[in-house]
C-alpha cells in the first residue's frame, strides 16, 4: 500500500469518517472546516484531488464530493488498528450473559450468538462452526429407538453433535448397541473424522474369520455413519438491518445480497479463510472476492480452543460501516463465545 504524508493521511481519514456518519459524498469545504486539518479550503482540494489520483477517494459526479474507495477504508481501518484505538469492548459480561440464553447445546449456542451478533451491531450477524471432518473424534452411541431404526449419536471434541437414523435389518438388541460403541470408542479415540474413516475400513479389510463376529458388526456400524458427510451449518441473522442502507437502493444490488445470503455456500468460503487464520480478519469490498456483495465488508474472528478451530462469527454490512465499533465488538463476541464453547467441550457427556 502507497504511505500518505501526514496532511493527505489526516484528510483521507477525514472523509471517511464523514462519509461513515452521513452516507453523503464529502466535500473540500467540509473538510476544511473540521479543526484536525487545520489548512487553507485551496490546500485541501489539492490534497483531495491527489488523493483521487491515488485511488483512495473518488468522485462520483462531477458536482459532488469524494468517498472512500476499497483502498481508502483499508488505509482508515489499518490505521486505526496500528494506532490500537480498536481494544474489545468493556462490556463483556453482557455480551456472556445474552450469549449463555442459547443454551448449553453447540448448535443452539451458534444460532444464537448469531442473532445476538446482529442485534449489537445493527448489522448481518453470520456464525459458522468447523466442519465435522475437521473435528476430532469424541465417542459414539447406537440407541435402538424402534424394531428396526436406530440412532446413531456421533460427537466431536469441539463439541458438536451429529444425530442420524440408520436402519437395523437383524434386530440387535440394546446391550449389544452399547457393546458396539465400547467397542468403537476405544478404537478411534482422539482421531480426527478422516483418520477414523480410514481406521475402520482398514480394520474390515482384515481376514474376516480371524475376527470376532461382534467386532465386525460394529465396524460395519461404523463405517456406515462415519462414512457420511455431516451438515455444514451456518446461521445468518439480522439480514433487515441492512436493507434499508443507501447502498441497496438500486434493486439490483439488494437482490444479489439476498442471494448471497440464502445460498450461503459462497459465504463459506469466505469465513474459512478465518477459520485458518489468527485474530480479527477484515475484508473491504472486492476483498472478499464475492462480486455480488462489492458494496459491503466482513469483519470476521475465529474462534479456537488451543489449536483446534471451534467456529468462525463475522458482521456483514455496508463498506460505510462503523468500524470503530463494529472490529471491537466482533472481537469481544468471539472471545466471549470461545470461553462458552471451550466450557462446552470440556463438559462431560
Amino acid at each position: 500500500m502507497n504511505r500518505l504524508e501526514a496532511r493527505s493521511s489526516t484528510i483521507l481519514k477525514v472523509i471517511v469518517s464523514e462519509y461513515i456518519a452521513t452516507g453523503e459524498p464529502v466535500g473540500s469545504r467540509t473538510v476544511s472546516r473540521k479543526k484536525e486539518v487545520d489548512l487553507s479550503a485551496a490546500t485541501v482540494r489539492n490534497i483531495m484531488s491527489e488523493l483521487v489520483e491515488t485511488g483512495y477517494i473518488s468522485q462520483p459526479h462531477i458536482s459532488a464530493g469524494r468517498v472512500p474507495t476499497d483502498k481508502g477504508y483499508r488505509f482508515f481501518v489499518d490505521a486505526m488498528l496500528r494506532a490500537g484505538q480498536l481494544s474489545p469492548q468493556e462490556n463483556r459480561p453482557d455480551i456472556e450473559a445474552l450469549i449463555r440464553e442459547g443454551g448449553v447445546d453447540v448448535r443452539n449456542v451458534l444460532r444464537h450468538s448469531s442473532s445476538v451478533l446482529a442485534e449489537l451491531s445493527r448489522k448481518a450477524g453470520v456464525v459458522t462452526g468447523t466442519a465435522p471432518r475437521e473435528q476430532t473424534f469424541k465417542s459414539i452411541e447406537f440407541i435402538k429407538v424402534s424394531d428396526d431404526r436406530i440412532v446413531v449419536v456421533l460427537v466431536f471434541s469441539a463439541g458438536y453433535v451429529q444425530n442420524k437414523m440408520i436402519f437395523d435389518e437383524d434386530g440387535l438388541s440394546q446391550e449389544n448397541l452399547e457393546r458396539y460403541s465400547r467397542m468403537i470408542n476405544d478404537m478411534l479415540k482422539d482421531l480426527d473424522l478422516s483418520q477414523a474413516r480410514e481406521r475402520v475400513e482398514q480394520e474390515l479389510l482384515k481376514d474376516k474369520t480371524r475376527m470376532d463376529a461382534m467386532l465386525t458388526k460394529a465396524l460395519r456400524l461404523g463405517h456406515i455413519i462415519l462414512s457420511q458427510e455431516g451438515t455444514r451449518e451456518i446461521y445468518i441473522e439480522g439480514q433487515t438491518n441492512i436493507l434499508g442502507e443507501p447502498e441497496f437502493a438500486d434493486i439490483e444490488q439488494l437482490r444479489a445480497l439476498l442471494v448471497t445470503f440464502e445460498e450461503k455456500s459462497s459465504l463459506l468460503k469466505i469465513l474459512d479463510k478465518t477459520l485458518e487464520a489468527r485474530g480479527v480478519q477484515i475484508f473491504i469490498g472486492a476483498e472478499h472476492g464475492l462480486s455480488e456483495i462489492s458494496t459491503c465488508a466482513i469483519v470476521a474472528y475465529p474462534i479456537r480452543a488451543e489449536e483446534t478451530a471451534l467456529a468462525s462469527i463475522s458482521v456483514i454490512g455496508p463498506k460505510r460501516m462503523n468500524y470503530q465499533t463494529v472490529i471491537p465488538l466482533v472481537i469481544s463476541t468471539g472471545r466471549v463465545l470461545a470461553t462458552v464453547l471451550r466450557s462446552a467441550v470440556e463438559t462431560p457427556l
